[in-house]
């Protein structure tokens, strides 16, 4: 591996190049959190009320609400493991599958004008490559997104040629619609890298990375925008330290995490971010402030999505 990075030196690092891209648009009230519970879709409030149950079959995980908070973008996989994108709208009605392809890997984000979906998909069942689509039907044929790869150290010469941009698990389309951010292992196992990929310049630049070496790694996972452009994800040390102690924490501008706090999402208006934390005993949505005090459970589950209200 290229990198050899003490993992609580990465996080610091790493909480530092949090930044505000200009532009980058408000969204719109709060509504509901969409999450997932033992492989199925749900909606609640976030007071923790009106728990509703959107899908029944097959598992269904990573829910995503559109722009408008009228429908939701899954990743839906049947009992013989086919792995595609569906949308349904805000009730769970009016399921349907987007990609035929049976090999996705990480579940689609929005464009922020909500008429494409973002994901990735390929044969290797750790990473696929970025891909694209029509939100809406006919989807048409996906479209396989390539990039010049900058900040390569092992590139020679440094991304002169388009090449794939391979996603493993987490996409992420920016408010502003100019980036959308991905994660992948870059050249070893322990490699957490993620890149923001410039839509008009087509470029590929490194954003964060963690190695592993010597001294422990950090995993690096969901991530996501705020409405006005903030980055963040989560960090997890679980490795070996160099002394220090394992953390599971939020990386995000301005909100304070406490060790267990991962899968953020910011809510629509700005004010509040939702998470999840397993301190507890079993994964548990939380909500609080921008900041991270006033924190309160909402349900048991994971993976959660805040609906936008326009």
């Amino acid at each position: 591996m290229r990198r050899l990075m003490l993992a609580v030196a990465v996080v610091t690092a790493l909480l530092a190049t949090v930044a505000t891209p200009a532009g980058a648009a408000y969204a719109g009230g709060d509504g509901r959190l969409a999450f997932v519970r033992a492989k199925q879709i749900y909606t609640v409030t976030p007071a923790g009320g009106a728990v509703k149950q959107l899908t029944y079959a097959g598992r269904n995980v990573r829910p995503k609400w559109s722009p408008n908070g009228k429908r939701i973008a899954y990743l839906h996989r049947t009992p013989g493991g086919a792995r595609d994108v569906w949308v349904m709208s805000a009730n769970g009605a009016n399921k349907t599958r987007v990609t035929h392809l049976g090999n996705v890997t990480a579940a689609a984000t929005w464009s922020p004008d909500g008429r494409t979906l973002a994901f990735a998909a390929g044969d290797n069942p750790e990473f696929g490559q970025l891909t694209t689509i029509k939100s809406t039907a006919p989807f048409g044929v996906p479209k396989a997104i390539k990039g010049y790869l900058r900040d390569c150290t092992d590139c020679d010469p440094e991304g002169t040629d388009l090449a794939p941009i391979y996603v493993d698990r987490f996409v992420a389309w920016s408010p502003d619609s100019s980036t959308i951010a991905v994660f992948n292992h870059d050249d070893g196992q322990f490699d957490d890298v993620i890149y923001k990929y410039d839509v008009a310049t087509r470029e590929s630049h490194e954003y964060a990375a963690t190695g592993a070496d010597c001294c422990g790694y950090v995993d690096l996972s969901d991530l996501t925008w705020g409405p006005h452009g903030d980055f963040g994800y989560g960090a997890a040390a679980t490795g070996e330290l160099d002394g220090a102690d394992p953390f599971v924490k939020l990386v995000y501008p301005g909100f304070v995490s406490v060790e267990g706090d991962r899968s953020p999402a910011p809510s629509p208006h700005g004010t509040r971010m939702a998470f999840v934390n397993s301190s507890a005993g079993g994964p548990k949505i939380y909500v609080a402030s921008a900041a991270g005090g006033h924190r309160h459970i909402v349900t048991k589950g994971h993976q959660p999505d805040w609906q936008p209200l326009r």
